[in-house]
């Protein structure tokens, strides 16, 4: 009776750790890809640009129409930006999103020329790992290319990571720790997994398919949490923005 007690504890802890152990691979497993839906193509000269991407995408709504003067003095052509910015949200819920966010697929289905996306940023608050980063990204990118969207991918910024992980609370610091063992992530892992995602895009030839847009951001760019763009920071988001799409523009020429 004492052995079969023991057998049924055991397998009580077995199911248990199963129970566990399944939710917690899922959750850090990078997005698995879906096959892309059609998105519209135009035939005017009108430059299309939909934002898609975190919080830096959010909160750029109040700039739109800058970026659309900004392109349009130097192209002289008519212009249209449309952006959708889930704040919090990593690369992999942000691929999601083009499936099961009514608006985020709306915004999709309508068409671009290019694409800004911000990912990355809540991947290496959170600890996501290198691998769910890149390959989650990856799936992005491939979405865009089969729709003929010039991908412009921001580089993952140069934000406080460390200040923004001191002033978390004792129980997030606690989450962040655990995440960081699962995915053997150090406190700053940025460039980490930038340097996984090169490799990932060099390894499928798509390093030369995008535009990554790279640029050093200052103290002065950010707001005192160290992680979120200002004015200042967003002027200087836009003026790479632009330079990106009038750079792809004359070389195709």
């Amino acid at each position: 009776m004492r052995k079969i007690k023991s057998i049924g504890f055991i397998a009580i802890l077995v199911f248990i750790c199963i129970g566990l152990l399944i939710p917690a691979y899922n959750y850090y497993a990078p997005a698995t890809e879906r096959p892309a839906y059609t998105c519209q193509e135009y035939q005017d000269d009108t430059i299309r640009i939909a934002m898609i991407g975190d919080s830096w995408v959010f909160f750029h709504y109040q700039y739109n129409d800058t970026l659309v003067d900004l392109i349009n003095q130097k192209t002289g052509k008519p212009v249209k930006v449309s952006a959708y910015g889930l704040c919090g949200k990593t690369s992999k819920e942000i691929y999601q999103s083009f499936f099961d966010d009514q608006i985020m697929k709306a915004l999709l289905e309508h068409g671009a020329d290019y694409c800004f996306i911000s990912v990355g940023i809540n991947d290496t608050y959170k600890k996501m790992g290198a691998r769910y980063f890149s390959k989650s990204t990856i799936c992005i990118l491939h979405f865009l290319l089969q729709n003929n969207i010039k991908p412009i991918l921001m580089e993952i910024p140069n934000y406080e990571i460390s200040c923004v992980y001191i002033r978390q609370t004792i129980c997030r610091k606690l989450i962040r720790r655990l995440s960081m063992l699962i995915t053997n992530s150090s406190v700053d892992c940025i460039e980490d997994y930038r340097q996984t995602l090169m490799r990932e895009l060099c390894k499928e030839s798509l390093d030369n398919q995008i535009i990554i847009l790279r640029h050093t951001w200052s103290i002065g760019q950010y707001q005192t949490d160290r992680m979120h763009l200002n004015n200042i920071g967003y002027k200087a988001l836009d003026s790479c923005i632009s330079s990106c799409i009038i750079t792809s523009k004359d070389s195709n020429r």
